[in-house]
């Protein structure tokens, strides 16, 4: 599935490059944006009058699937970014190369990760895989790992169909358990934890 028809830059571009680095040195999201979108956590989509310029997604009425997955995109980014002096949109990081990442962080039960990011792929419905995934971004955030939000958006959108979300969940899992090189999984595990 393409990416959803947008007026514009999603949100998390207007600041952030294709390489994951802010657009310029001293630009980040404003406070008031990121505390809007975590004001919209667990609330129906446009709800949040502090929410409505910052959507971009083209949609037919209000019940859109497409607006249901940016807010939800956009809520999550919030989270995510609250407090953070580096970008936590990284273009080409999906959610199971994210998760895998800091289930090999020092101090990080891999068996926990594990356990809760099958609790979000076994979601049954769009608001509980949300809830999900606000844990997921949470644990993400502590540790300063950041995650693709353009391609985590198009996974809520596929979410609402049953095939996409059999496609999803299998390219989720296919990131969280690749083979990763020795070199590169040293690396990884190496890296400082960030409280």
């Amino acid at each position: 599935m393409p990416e959803p028809a947008h007026r514009g830059e999603w949100y998390w571009t207007q600041y952030i490059d294709d390489q994951g680095r802010w657009r310029r040195a001293s630009r980040q999201p404003p406070g008031e944006d990121l505390a809007a979108m975590r004001r919209g956590l667990g609330r129906q989509p446009g709800s949040v009058p502090q929410m409505w310029r910052l959507y971009q997604a083209i949609v037919a009425d209000e019940h859109s699937p497409r607006l249901a997955a940016e807010h939800a995109a956009l809520c999550l980014f919030g989270v995510h970014q609250q407090s953070q002096r580096t970008p936590m949109h990284k273009p080409g990081t999906g959610l199971g190369k994210a998760l895998r990442d800091l289930s090999r962080r020092d101090g990080v039960s891999e068996e926990a990760v594990a356990r809760r990011f099958n609790a979000a792929a076994t979601a049954t419905s769009f608001d509980e895989l949300v809830a999900h995934l606000r844990g997921l971004v949470t644990l993400l955030r502590t540790h300063a790992i950041p995650l693709d939000y353009t391609t985590l958006l198009t996974d809520l959108l596929r979410w609402s169909d049953p095939d996409g979300q059999a496609q999803v969940r299998r390219r989720w899992g296919m990131q969280y358990h690749a083979w990763q090189s020795p070199t590169a999984q040293s690396s990884t595990s190496g890296d400082a934890a960030i409280a």
